[in-house]
């Protein structure tokens, strides 16, 4: 008897063990994007429905999971955390024991999907930058159409915060973005206003496969307003470059106010460089703006605590090129880099058009002022007569010339010394015969930064003048 229990035990097991096996390679057919696809005829389209998930959903946290909304006041993570979409990456579920806010990246998954009409708009859906027509693309840009593919606007919205905001932190659970691969230039809009800082760390990630990784970023103490209304819309695109970039988003998690330390953190470290290999001091290193520190002496950092996910690395110092890497960082990981920066070389003529053709906007660090002045130094000449030359062989262009402070002094006045300075770089442009009928003028003063105000080098950083292409 008991013999006849325990073969009915092996062969329960045997089954059991089979069918997840089973599931998890059904999972992994199907196109991958591992090389650039070319075709376009209908012929390719694949109508695979989601492949269920690996595990039921049995517990009280899992049930949380897979909410479209979740809403929580005074809750042990933060004074105020809000989810949309559930999390369940995609509809393919998880392999066993995967944690996706503690997890590496996801297996490589199935696509196209069905799309779900239960999901909250824009999560679990294939989306492919607008300003894609024709030429290379990748895989879900290849197997999807437009206008069922056209990015959709995430909406947050949650009680208007009756705490004052102090911090944020965006989580999101992206797949597939690959900008280093493509060519892409996403641009990333709360409520409008576009947060460069957070698009050069959704351009630096390299998805390929598909898969899916949590995203974790530090919003800006200056974009903290965006969020006291208590209605959010994000939208991700690339409206310029034409590049065939699709992508996906799980989920999106705003955690305002974080409280205590994160559970699933590692550890950063490294050394940063200029060419000649001589260390470079108070370089400021940044992980996705939640964790940054300056370089010491001899030019060594270490970001403890650093919480995991997709990680953008970067190394900015003023009069220097600032250097990013992307990778992958895991729980209890001691990751170790070294990072060389390039001296800043002339911003020329060609530079201002490549970046105005992949951004929209460039920022010129080489025109100087003053503190507390208007007049553009006199080391600004080889900047400012490049930026002439471009103008010149490109009259049909119309851009604005935008001023931007840092967070010292009083608001009200850095805005007007902004507007100034950038009214200073049009007159000193008219006075050498260059048109400026089609270029505008704004002050931003210290309302729109791409770094920290906390440190020098992060002030240096904020100090510049843009110059964007107007609609």
């Amino acid at each position: 008897m008991k013999n006849l229990v325990a073969g009915i035990l092996s062969l329960f097991l045997l089954v059991t063990l089979f069918s997840c096996k089973q599931t998890k390679e059904d999972k992994t057919e199907g196109p991958v994007e591992d090389a650039p696809v070319q075709q376009e005829d209908d012929s390719m389209i694949v109508t695979d429905s989601i492949t269920p998930a690996l595990t039921e959903l049995d517990t009280e946290l899992d049930n949380i999971l897979s909410k479209q909304y979740y809403h929580v006041k005074d809750g042990e993570k933060a004074d105020i955390q809000v989810r949309v979409g559930d999390v369940d990456n995609l509809g393919f579920g998880w392999d066993a024991g995967f944690d996706p806010f503690c997890g590496k990246n996801t297996s490589r998954h199935r696509y196209p999907w069905d799309i779900d009409e239960n999901d909250h708009p824009g999560t679990d859906r294939i989306m492919v930058a607008s300003s894609y027509e024709s030429g290379r693309r990748d895989g879900y840009t290849s197997y999807t159409k437009a206008p069922a593919n056209a990015p959709v606007e995430i909406s947050i919205t949650y009680d208007k915060p009756e705490v004052k905001i102090e911090q944020v932190v965006l989580q999101m659970l992206v797949d597939d973005f690959q900008a280093p691969v493509w060519g892409t230039s996403f641009q990333f809009h709360i409520n409008e206003k576009r947060l460069t800082y957070i698009e050069n760390i959704i351009n630096t990630l390299n998805q390929t496969g598909p898969i899916g990784k949590l995203l974790q970023v530090g919003v800006l103490a200056e974009d903290l307003p965006l969020f006291e209304s208590g209605s959010v819309n994000i939208k991700i695109d690339d409206p310029i470059t034409g590049a065939g970039d699709g992508y996906a988003i799980d989920f999106i998690q705003l955690l305002i106010n974080p409280k205590g330390d994160y559970e699933c953190t590692a550890r950063i470290s490294g050394l940063v460089t200029d060419e000649q290999n001589n260390p470079l001091k108070d370089v400021l290193v940044s992980a996705n703006g939640l964790k940054e520190g300056l370089t010491f002496e001899d030019g060594t950092f270490t970001l403890e605590g650093v919480p995991v996910g997709m990680i953008s690395l970067s190394a900015s110092k003023h009069s220097y090129q600032t250097e990013t890497i992307s990778f992958e960082l895991i729980r209890d990981e001691d990751w170790e880099v070294t990072l060389v920066l390039k001296k800043l070389e002339q911003e020329s003529e060609n530079y201002v058009s490549e970046e105005l053709k992949a951004k929209g906007f460039v920022n010129l660090y080489g025109i100087l002022f003053e503190t507390g002045k208007d007049i553009p130094k006199k080391e600004s000449e080889p900047t400012l007569l490049q930026l002439a030359n471009f103008l010149k062989n490109n009259p049909e262009i119309s851009i604005e010339i935008i001023g931007h402070t840092d967070s010292d002094g009083d608001f009200e006045y850095n805005q007007d010394l902004s507007f100034r300075r950038a009214q200073a770089v049009k007159k000193w442009l008219g006075d050498r015969n260059i048109v400026i009928t089609n270029i505008g003028v704004a002050g931003q003063g210290e309302s729109n930064p791409v770094a920290s105000n906390a440190t020098d080098s992060g002030k240096a950083l904020n100090r510049r003048v843009e110059i964007k292409t107007k609609d």
